[in-house]
């Protein structure tokens, strides 16, 4: 792959080594590659928000329905974008889709808070995959 013209300030070598994955995608051009990348990243965001409030108790147990239902939008949103552009059999799907079920049917805010791992090293499977693409 060439060269990409890209200057990051993150020091960290894992959280590097992702954001110079995902320049690498959207330099390919690929609208809805880089869309995909982007709805994963919102949805990786809001779990990766949600878990350490959940663990902080900063949060009301009594909302498990709301925050159900808004992680469960944003990786309902990612599978509907990777469905419509034909993106939908790249490795890592049936996980988000497991992901997505477990989410649904969480118990409890731990339970829920408990996914954000899972989907943080499936989000490597699809960039690896939508990279690959």
């Amino acid at each position: 792959m060439r060269d990409i013209a890209y200057h990051t300030t993150v020091a960290d070598e894992h959280w590097r080594n992702e954001e110079f994955q995902w320049a690498r995608i959207l330099a390919q051009g690929h609208a809805a590659r880089g869309m995909v990348l982007l709805y994963l990243q919102k949805a990786c965001t809001a779990f990766h928000e949600f878990e350490p409030a959940c663990q902080a108790k900063a949060l009301d147990s009594q909302q498990l329905d709301f925050f159900r239902r808004r992680l469960a939008n944003r990786l309902n949103h990612l599978l509907t974008t990777m469905k419509n552009n034909g993106l939908d059999a790249l490795d890592g799907t049936a996980e988000l889709r497991e992901i997505l079920r477990r989410v649904e049917s969480a118990g409890n805010m731990d339970a829920l808070a408990a996914l954000t791992e899972e989907l943080h090293t499936t989000g490597h499977i699809l960039l690896d995959a939508l990279e690959r693409a």
